[in-house]
């Protein structure tokens, strides 16, 4: 009875010893998993701070400004829009929903643009589409002063189109914004500039 009970203890010692270790070896394989995935990722996904240098631009603005077209296609015109842009999914993106006005000779359009980083490649992206079946990418190395340099590639009213927009903060409620397209290579045309004030109280 002694040795039977004796056997018994040593044996339930086993059992908890042997569930203790299997429980130490799995937080230990999880807490390697997590080591191996950089910590507590929850904490690291978060918006890149590289992103708050577009804080500038969010907010409702109004623009007036020049389209530049072909004059079978009417030539210069006086162009009138809106865009807001706010942040979007958990910010890591500024979303933009634009808006021209119809002219004499071109329908109303509407578009949905976005900025972001892309954090491998320590560039400011953007991308594109617009409701005349219109779509682009680009790509900025940052600020320069108050300017941003956006270099795209995209298709416009069916053709591909190598473009540059100029983007300026003249000051925290006007911007500046002009559009360029590579005719040929190294020759820049003018495409169209637009003068934004941006809506009070809005931010």
């Amino acid at each position: 009875m002694g040795n039977r009970h004796y056997r018994a203890t040593w044996l339930a010692v086993v059992v908890v010893l042997s569930a203790w270790t299997a429980s130490a070896a799995e937080k230990g394989d999880k807490a390697d998993k997590k080591e191996a995935m950089g910590g507590n990722t929850q904490a690291q996904m978060k918006p890149p701070s590289e992103l708050q240098q577009l804080n500038g631009f969010v907010g409702s603005w109004k623009c007036t400004g020049k389209m530049h077209m072909p004059p079978e296609m009417g030539g210069e015109q006086t162009m009138s829009s809106t865009m807001t842009i706010k942040k979007d999914m958990n910010g890591y993106w500024l979303v933009g929903q634009w808006k021209s006005e119809k002219t004499k000779t071109m329908p109303e359009m509407k578009g949905t643009m976005m900025w972001g980083y892309n954090v491998v490649d320590k560039k400011f992206v953007e991308m594109g589409v617009d409701s005349g079946g219109g779509m682009m990418h680009g790509s900025s190395q940052g600020p320069e002063g108050n300017k941003w340099v956006w270099n795209e590639e995209g298709v416009m009213m069916g053709k591909k189109m190598t473009t540059r927009t100029t983007v300026t903060l003249t000051n925290p409620s006007e911007l500046e914004v002009r559009g360029e397209v590579e005719a040929e290579p190294g020759k820049w045309m003018p495409m169209e500039e637009d003068s934004c004030k941006k809506a009070k109280g809005v931010t």
